[in-house]
């Protein structure tokens, strides 16, 4: 009930904390030409979505790998993938 009211927000701020840990590994896996992995975006993707259902500022290098991201992502063929063309 009124347990741990302080709680959410350490929670949330140990989220952000870890999202900008794996967006700065993101970063860094781009910079190198390293592959990024599904998962890693997946994480990404939900640490955002919890912080927006918290209301909670997104850190800078979160949002700007998301940023990034989404642009590779707008460019890209969804079907890309299930062609074997290569």
């Amino acid at each position: 009930m009124g347990d741990g009211s302080g709680a959410p927000s350490e929670k949330i701020a140990e989220v952000q904390r870890l999202a900008t840990a794996l967006a700065a590994r993101v970063r860094y896996a781009q910079l190198v030409g390293r592959p990024v992995y599904e998962e890693q975006i997946a994480a990404l993707v939900s640490a955002a979505r919890l912080m927006d259902e918290q209301n909670a500022p997104w850190p800078p290098m979160v949002e700007e790998v998301l940023t990034e991201l989404a642009k590779s992502l707008e460019g890209a063929d969804p079907e890309d993938g299930a062609t074997d063309d290569s």
